[in-house]
């Protein structure tokens, strides 16, 4: 079973060059996943020039482990959004889901790119047969509002193969997330626009507008931060410090598997539990291929990561046991308390887009369409809607408490907790742990070869100790979710700064 996402194993994209001199466009784009991507093409299309900087490799990090589920039914249900923003608000969400599905079918017909768009029925069901009235009912009511609000909805006895109480939303989509983005990022550069890999942004400029990439400067009239969870940029630390408390960082665990042909219809599933876990059927020639996920949790807050996959597996051959998994890897979601993402300007000239929650693909594409209207002055419908500054309301205050009391409770907890090992001899190769003592401790870890690396388990951003991921290979730091390689070096934020060498 190979330990990495299918997308990326199954549709290589050609390199782009590393930034080695100084650089001028109308606009920067931070972050080369399906916000940025998308963002630097509608910008082009516009006639603006842009610089797409990526400090991984395109479509990598956070789209190259989606699920790539295209669906605009929210995590949150639409009665909940209803209730918290009332049914315009509720309605505009929803809608900006389907406009992002909209806008990906034009752009595959526009530039005829293979990706294996495909529309396609989704399903929200209970879970189990002991389901409860009180579910039923639910469902139906979810079904009845959707309705309502102009989406077609319907609630079913039975969905299709599942056999259980659930709701059919039509006219939903899928593709391959790797494939779409590598054509949109390959016809980026040309006339005054770049994409350029292994290129971090390690310093704004605000006064004089621009950003230093790899020793070079790249000077800009406006900054769009698309890196999922945003760096700070051109705003205060402050500032970004308290958007930060509003995020919540979610591991996501799934499998690759192939099934014969017909097993389980062509569409996209998901069903109610929290979390949930969620399941999206291809067909391919001569076996339909499964994407099944679940076992989300904070990130860092789970020390035998290998069980999340145990028990996901375990459920995935109960319900299809007919499934061959081929592949595994882990994906990070970011949440919101109110169940919508923040996208807008948090700071003049830079825009931000995060909190996509489970609707990376769609979300990430309607935050693009915002960034273009941003930066061409366009009105655009959904600014109020995600607005960053948007109020706190009904629902959301106890939500964003309960998220971060994590942060102090891991703060003060990992300090006084006794470290995994006193000696790196207990390491084992392949593996990370902290060792040392209560007062001083060393994130070790050693690698296939046999060689050892020492860090500081102090995370970057705000202090917390981080903790070895044993499933991924990370060290992930249980209070904001930010991950480390194994070595050291960032692989998702807020941290902007590698754990340091001891």
């Amino acid at each position: 079973m190979r330990s990495v996402p299918f997308w990326i194993d199954s549709a290589p994209i050609k390199r782009f060059p590393y930034l080695e001199r100084n650089v001028k466009v109308d606009i920067v784009v931070v972050g080369a996943g399906i916000t940025g991507i998308t963002t630097a093409h509608l910008l082009k299309e516009t006639g603006l020039t842009v610089a797409l900087i990526e400090r991984e490799r395109v479509a990598s990090i956070d789209t190259g482990h989606t699920t790539a589920h295209l669906t605009c039914i929210t995590d949150v249900e639409l009665q909940e959004l209803a209730r918290t923003f009332g049914d315009d608000h509720a309605q505009a969400a929803w809608d900006a889901g389907a406009a992002a599905i909209d806008e990906i079918q034009r752009l595959v017909q526009k530039e005829q790119i293979e990706c294996e768009f495909t529309r396609v029925p989704a399903y929200v069901h209970v879970y189990g047969h002991s389901f409860s009235q009180k579910e039923i009912s639910r469902l139906k009511k979810e079904a009845s509002l959707a309705a309502k609000l102009g989406f077609d909805a319907t609630y079913l006895e039975s969905v299709p193969y599942f056999n259980l109480p659930g709701v059919r939303y039509p006219n939903q989509a899928k593709f391959h997330p790797r494939k779409y983005l590598r054509a949109l990022a390959g016809k980026v550069p040309g006339n005054g626009s770049h994409v350029f890999e292994k290129s971090a942004a390690s310093e704004f400029d605000a006064k004089k507008l621009r950003v230093k990439v790899n020793r070079s400067w790249i000077n800009f009239d406006r900054v769009i931060m698309a890196t999922n969870n945003p760096l700070v940029g051109l705003t205060h630390v402050t500032a970004a410090t308290l958007l930060q408390t509003k995020l919540s960082l979610y591991t996501s665990y799934v499998f690759g598997a192939r099934v014969p042909s017909g097993t389980v219809p062509e569409a996209l599933f998901w069903d109610t539990r929290d979390p949930y876990d969620y399941l999206r059927v291809d067909r391919r020639r001569g076996f339909d291929y499964l994407i099944y996920g679940g076992e989300d949790h904070k990130t860092g807050q789970k020390n035998q990561t290998e069980k999340a996959y145990a028990r996901l597996r375990a459920r995935l051959k109960k319900i299809i046991p007919k499934a061959r998994v081929d592949y595994r890897w882990s994906g990070q979601v970011i949440c919101t308390p109110d169940g919508l993402p923040y996208i807008g300007e948090n700071a003049e000239r830079q825009f931000i887009a995060t909190g996509y929650c489970g609707n990376g693909i769609t979300f990430g594409t309607i935050a693009a369409i915002m960034a273009r209207d941003w930066a061409t002055e366009r009105t655009n419908p959904w600014t109020d809607v995600f607005a960053v500054d948007r109020k706190k309301i009904k629902g959301a205050t106890w939500n964003y408490l309960r998220e971060n009391k994590d942060y102090p409770y891991y703060m003060v907890k990992d300090r006084v907790t006794r470290p995994e090992a006193d000696s790196v001899r207990e390491l084992k190769r392949g593996e990370g742990m902290l060792i040392g003592s209560r007062g001083k401790k060393c994130a070790a870890f050693r690698d296939r070869n046999g060689k050892i690396y020492k860090l500081s388990p102090v995370c970057t951003h705000l202090g917390c100790l981080v903790r070895w991921n044993s499933a991924e290979s990370t060290w992930d730091c249980p209070c904001h979710g930010s991950r480390f390689k194994a070595t050291g070096e960032v692989m998702a934020g807020p941290a902007e700064e590698r754990l340091s060498p001891v």
